[in-house]
């Protein structure tokens, strides 16, 4: 059994129109003025760069401002920052009359600071050439309040030239919402961006923040909460585009509890079709991955030409032998199937199993008799390639689909655009019908409703094998009555804490997939025990 999710543990993932309609409805309809909101946005951001770069006293602090809402947050940061103690330059790239309404009110309140100090702590600047970025080299620290959400294009001059300048520099820099430049749906980086060492965002995660070269440009993230009531934040993330990023409590809450009476059986019965005469280790390790997370019972089928190769390294997993010829799997192996699948919860089918003609004929054959959840990857999906309108009207939500960028171009057609992918994937489970697990950097699932879940990555996975515990994974809890996308979304973050349990005694680099195999029990016990 699983215990219900609290909404609390989903964080929210937005696109810039949601988060503008977020900030909106909090405004115009909630009734919290947008001059709150700022206050809030930079006060978190200044507390969150004091408890990372503190303490602040007598440390020079240069801060760059823009003429909207982000430039006024920045504002805010340096009026707080100035009461710790630090030495403030700020930088504004507009007049007063051309910020914002609520910037300008910030901007003003920074200049009555500034004519009331008469240690000259705090001072303000109006860009105005190249030349002045001289004047503010040097300082502890950088705050880039330049460009917010929105951001779709290279940053035009002078904006390129302060962002170039600025990572030249050996300070830690600071992005206040996002770095300038990147974009803030899609973490393309069109130009020049700011190279952040900690990005402070607003209110909820930015989806450029996760997707392509956001992580990289965005450093370590922190995301401050500034008064958008939750409901808020619930009601926006339904929009095209926006996803949930799942936390441990969330995968905890879900992880199937085993009852007092529990056996083998009614803890799940997980099958397993994979191998071929090229590749046995990819059954090994999806069988035993579905049995290391929980299900009570799995049995592997694959070629009979390979069960003894796939039978000596399964020792806990019953192995079954289909029949098979030159051609690949035969369709007598049905009949030898029938009896495990009226027994089994959930079905995977893929891993190693090859691309020869009766394969691919078999696994649609399989799926189109099956009402089991099924779990399909690698050479599973290589087999519904040319097939697409034939999944769509069969898998009735119940299949998961886990391709990588290759795969997925396979099955969608060489021009399916991957830059924004949480649109991408939702629109393909939608259109098919699937639960869409699109993985890379990060992975994206995707429900046939539009809702998304984003999961970010680790270098470590990035090693052979790791794609066929992952399936595995799903397989396992799905067995045990997850739905598929729940058992997606677990699987993932399973995944990643398993590569950082591994990471955090081992280098990244010796890891193989079967490592993950080793230390899921511990990761199990030391990170998501009910």
């Amino acid at each position: 059994m699983s215990r219900p999710v609290s909404p609390n543990t989903l964080l929210p993932v937005l696109t810039a129109e949601a988060m503008r309609a977020a900030d909106q409805f909090t405004i115009e309809t909630f009734g919290l003025p947008g001059l709150t909101l700022m206050e809030t946005a930079g006060r978190g951001a200044a507390a969150c760069i004091a408890t990372r770069f503190g303490p602040l006293r007598n440390r020079r602090v240069v801060i760059f401002c823009g003429k909207g809402n982000n430039g006024g947050d920045g504002l805010v940061v340096a009026r707080v920052l100035f009461e710790h103690g630090a030495r403030l330059d700020v930088v504004t790239l507009a007049e007063e009359d051309e910020m914002s309404a609520d910037a300008a009110h910030n901007l003003r309140l920074l200049r009555r600071l500034e004519a009331n100090d008469p240690a000259g702590r705090l001072r303000l600047f109006r860009w105005r050439e190249a030349s002045d970025f001289a004047r503010f080299e040097g300082a502890d620290l950088y705050v880039d309040a330049l460009l917010g959400t929105g951001q779709t294009s290279a940053p035009r001059p002078p904006l390129d030239d302060i962002v170039r300048r600025l990572n030249t520099l050996p300070a830690p820099r600071v992005a206040l919402d996002l770095p300038t430049g990147l974009h803030s749906d899609t973490g393309v980086v069109p130009g020049e961006a700011v190279r952040a060492t900690m990005t402070v965002t607003m209110g909820a995660l930015k989806t450029g923040l996760l997707l392509g070269e956001g992580p990289a440009y965005a450093g370590h993230v922190e995301v401050v909460e500034i008064g958008i009531p939750s409901f808020v934040l619930e009601r926006v993330r339904k929009a095209p585009g926006c996803a949930l990023l799942v936390t441990d409590e969330a995968v905890r809450s879900r992880l199937p509890v085993r009852p007092h009476d529990a056996h083998k059986y009614s803890v799940g019965l997980a099958l397993v079709v994979g191998g071929s005469p090229d590749f046995t280790g990819a059954p090994v390790m999806a069988a035993e991955a579905a049995a290391r997370v929980g299900s009570g019972f799995v049995v592997c089928a694959c070629p009979a030409s390979v069960r003894p190769a796939v039978a000596a390294h399964l020792t806990e997993v019953t192995t079954l032998a289909l029949p098979d010829d030159a051609d690949g799997l035969t369709p007598a192996g049905h009949d030898v199937l029938a009896e495990r699948l009226a027994k089994a919860r959930a079905l995977l089918v893929g891993p190693g199993l090859g691309r020869r003609p009766g394969t691919g004929a078999f696994v649609r054959t399989l799926l189109q008799e099956t009402r089991l959840p099924a779990v399909i990857d690698a050479d599973g999906l290589f087999a519904l390639a040319g097939h697409t309108e034939w999944l769509a009207r069969r898998a009735g939500g119940r299949w998961l689909l886990t391709p990588h960028a290759g795969e997925f171009k396979r099955l969608a057609g060489d021009d399916a655009d991957l830059t924004d992918r949480i649109r991408t994937a939702q629109t393909y489970a939608e259109r098919w019908n699937v639960v869409l697990l699109l993985k890379g950097a990060p992975s994206v699932v995707a429900c046939p409703d539009g809702t998304a879940y984003v999961a970010p990555t680790h270098p470590a996975l990035a090693t052979a094998g790791s794609g066929d515990v992952l399936a595995g994974l799903c397989v396992g809890l799905i067995a045990q009555g997850l739905p598929p996308a729940e058992a997606a979304v677990a699987a993932l973050h399973l995944g990643r804490a398993a590569a950082e349990h591994y990471t955090a005694r081992h280098d990244a680099r010796s890891m193989v997939a079967s490592d993950l195999l080793r230390v899921l029990p511990s990761v199990l016990h030391e990170r998501f025990s009910p």
